[in-house]
């Protein structure tokens, strides 16, 4: 698998992830059960939580994929650093089109 592949997977399955936590706090039923308009008055709930957890959770595998140290994370991590992270312009844009992917199908509605 190569990098763009592996960061590829990465933002999916948090996606995956996320929208499933959420979906079985807020309703107690996976995404895949749950009907389109629920799933995004859900995910529209915690729309604002989204980057945060992103950032947190990718940021760490991807700058360890691509050789950086991850001991001090920091609170707050900036798109600059996610951008440093992937190492390459070409890194970082599959992983903001596979966000964005990802975001515009929650808002759609659809499960991820």
């Amino acid at each position: 698998m190569n990098k763009e592949e592996e960061i590829t997977n990465l933002v999916n399955g948090f996606f995956r992830e996320f929208t499933r936590n959420i979906t079985m706090k807020e309703t107690g039923k996976t995404p895949d059960v749950i009907e389109p308009k629920m799933l995004k008055h859900v995910m529209l709930e915690h729309y604002e939580e989204i980057a945060d957890a992103f950032h947190q959770s990718v940021y760490p595998k991807i700058a360890t994929m691509n050789g950086l140290k991850t001991c001090d994370i920091p609170e707050t991590v900036t798109p600059e650093m996610m951008r440093s992270a992937c190492a390459s312009e070409e890194l970082f844009n599959t992983m903001v089109e596979t966000y964005r992917r990802n975001f515009i199908a929650l808002l759609q509605g659809i499960a991820v």
